[in-house]
């Protein structure tokens, strides 16, 4: 079995030969292997978040709807790379400026969201109900640490 040719719910669930240890049953992929992220809702909502936009992608793709499909992957899948990014500010203003990108991208990808309903180019009422609590979550972050200032 080729894990490379796997899709991730068939590599997650993907019994695997290893030559050390055995068989083996490869667990559910994380949003992170770094314990300091867990039970991190800022960190695993965006992921989770990205595979949905991800899977919207893909499906834009198919109806021919590349402009749309790549603004949206890239502005959806940004705002957790950039929130894990904030996690290793050098600085407290270093970790308000990474948070405020993400906001940006996540406000990015609400107008990419809405141009979609506005044109019924797919159902996406479940995507903006995802991105709302990390806007949220997000706006909570900033304005409490600038408090910190």
């Amino acid at each position: 079995m080729d894990l490379r040719e796997l899709d991730i719910k068939q590599w997650q669930n993907a019994i695997v030969q290893d030559d050390f240890f055995g068989n083996g049953v490869v667990a559910e992929a994380p949003a992170s292997y770094n314990a300091r992220y867990e039970d991190n809702a800022i960190v695993s909502m965006p992921f989770q978040f990205a595979l949905a936009i991800w899977d919207l992608s893909d499906e834009l793709q198919e109806k021919k709807k590349f402009a749309v499909s790549n603004q949206l992957l890239r502005s959806g899948t940004t705002i957790g790379a950039l929130v894990r990014e904030a996690q290793n500010g050098e600085s407290l203003k270093d970790f308000i400026h990474k948070m405020k990108i993400a906001l940006k991208e996540a406000d990015e990808t609400e107008y990419w969201l809405l141009l979609c309903i506005e044109r019924n180019l797919a159902t996406v009422n479940a995507y903006l109900g995802k991105l709302l609590p990390i806007v949220r979550i997000l706006n909570k972050i900033i304005s409490t640490s600038n408090t910190k200032l």
